[in-house]
């Protein structure tokens, strides 16, 4: 069922302003556990993520007539590390905090994002809590262990 739950998600979603970010498929107990985080470009809804399940939600029955599983359609939630380059493309404008292999955190403003391995980033060095200065630097993003988008309230 794996394969095939899978397949049927990324047909419902292929074609649409949707992307399937991550998908988890696991069975317990004779029982499916599907979940499936969806974005956009233009972010994603309650409505949208409604929609979408349920259209997933009647081609699992269709295929899968006699099985038990539960189906949960989400968006990225706030804080979830960014998974596919997608995502960069989607944050322009937005201030990220980068994670590097080598243990460096990085804070600043994303610029630019050249596919497939490289983002420019206005880095932001603060003191006190105010920027003091910034430089435009490139990462690449094969040094990066984690991206995340960071939420302002100001």
């Amino acid at each position: 069922m794996k394969k095939e739950a899978q397949e049927i998600i990324d047909l419902v979603v292929d074609g649409k302003d949707f992307f399937v970010v991550d998908t988890h498929i696991s069975q317990i107990r004779g029982s499916w556990m599907i979940k499936a985080s969806i974005d956009s470009d233009f972010g994603i809804g309650i409505d949208e993520c409604g929609l979408l399940s349920r259209q997933i939600n009647k081609k699992l029955e269709e295929k899968f007539p006699d099985s038990i599983y539960e189906l949960e359609i989400t968006s990225p939630g706030v804080g979830e590390a960014l998974k596919l380059n997608r995502q960069y493309f989607k944050n322009i404008g937005r201030i990220l905090k980068i994670n590097t292999n080598d243990g460096k955190e990085i804070v600043g403003k994303l610029l630019e994002f050249h596919q497939p391995d490289k983002l420019v980033l206005e880095e932001f060095e603060k003191k006190k809590g105010k920027i003091i200065h910034t430089k435009q630097i490139e990462i690449l993003l094969s040094t990066i262990k984690k991206t995340v988008v960071e939420i302002s309230f100001n």
